[in-house]
């Protein structure tokens, strides 16, 4: 059996097409007479809008993208996993676009991409997210996005997670285990997140008394091969730091990577934690002890606030732009010890 079409509808109502359009678009300049035989008809025959028609009908794709340059693979597909649930549950479609944020032709190559897909809205993940030049554009065409990072009134609808929060809480985890000399593992300088980590971190030696272990700090990237780099560099110091703290995952097993192949061993020789708690922190030995950032979490709201604004509908979240900073959690593995405790 033939699927039911609009003109089906149109017909056994005794109506134009459209007619039937505008009831199904809820437009006014409809009998409420006329609004019910079509409603009628329409339940009756199990009719159903193409939604490629609709599309095209309203030049939309129905179709939202999320735009990375992000280094941490891990991280991504948490992200993705919770903007696809919304995106599912929505009969949205989703577009994924890996572009460089470096590259000198960045914002012409997101306009581009935005002309050529008709993508009704975008997700900015770091460091895209923070880049005016791109925002400029998109708030001079009028492009609905929501970016992932802190809030900035400036910078419109953010979702995001307080790394500041994350790395003083899990610094003052490590000097509860009477740690001290506690190495750094900064994050990408380009990332408004790697300050706010860098600040939690010197908040808690602040707020401890205690002497901050200012050469301990050393760069990284958010990449596996910037952790092997940075621990190289820590490692080596005299005397050597007790525990290091990552200010991602995916560094933080670069550091153990390092440290295992120094023949150290972790958590007795030295203590290595991290921060975000994707999945590759349990796949590792030991399993790292970390600050779990709710990622999945995260890509859903994003989702939620960006399609609830193409969809003309009110945010039933939270009202309060800080409520949209999520909180992290402590998972305590096998990672971090006590110094000196064999």
């Amino acid at each position: 059996m033939s699927a039911v079409t609009i003109n089906d509808v149109a017909r056994q109502a005794g109506v134009s097409k459209k007619t039937v359009s505008r009831v199904i678009n809820n437009e006014a300049n409809v009998s409420v007479e006329t609004r019910d035989k079509v409603m009628a008809v329409i339940q009756a025959t199990g009719f159903k809008r193409n939604p490629l028609g609709m599309a095209l009908a309203k030049n939309r794709s129905l179709f939202i993208a999320l735009l990375a340059d992000n280094p941490s693979p891990g991280y991504l597909q948490k992200l993705q996993k919770g903007v696809l649930q919304y995106c599912s549950e929505s009969n949205m479609g989703l577009f994924l676009y890996d572009c460089s944020y470096r590259s000198p032709g960045l914002v012409a190559e997101i306009e581009g991409f935005i002309d050529n897909t008709l993508a009704d809205g975008l997700i900015l993940v770091p460091p895209l997210s923070d880049k005016k030049e791109l925002l400029d554009m998109l708030n001079r065409r009028k492009v609905a996005y929501v970016r992932i990072g802190a809030p900035d009134a400036a910078l419109g609808d953010s979702v995001g997670f307080d790394n500041q929060q994350a790395a003083y809480e899990l610094t003052r985890y490590l000097l509860r285990l009477k740690h001290k000399d506690i190495g750094f593992v900064l994050g990408h300088p380009d990332q408004g997140s790697s300050q706010r980590c860098e600040a939690g971190f010197r908040q808690a030696y602040a707020e401890a008394g205690i002497e901050f272990p200012e050469k301990l700090l050393v760069q990284g990237y958010y990449t596996f091969q910037s952790g092997v780099d940075a621990a190289a560099v820590l490692l080596n110091k005299t005397p050597r730091p007790t525990a290091i703290l990552a200010s991602n995952d995916e560094m933080a097993v670069g550091v153990l990577y390092s440290a295992h192949s120094r023949g150290l061993k972790v958590p007795d020789d030295i203590s290595v934690v991290g921060i975000d708690d994707i999945a590759l922190s349990t796949k590792v030995w030991p399993n790292l002890t970390t600050m779990r950032q709710p990622i999945t979490a995260i890509g859903y709201r994003a989702a939620y606030k960006l399609i609830r604004k193409l969809q003309g509908l009110p945010d039933e979240g939270p009202k309060n732009p800080e409520a949209d900073l999520l909180t992290c959690e402590l998972i305590v593995r096998d990672s971090a010890r006590e110094p000196g405790r064999n």
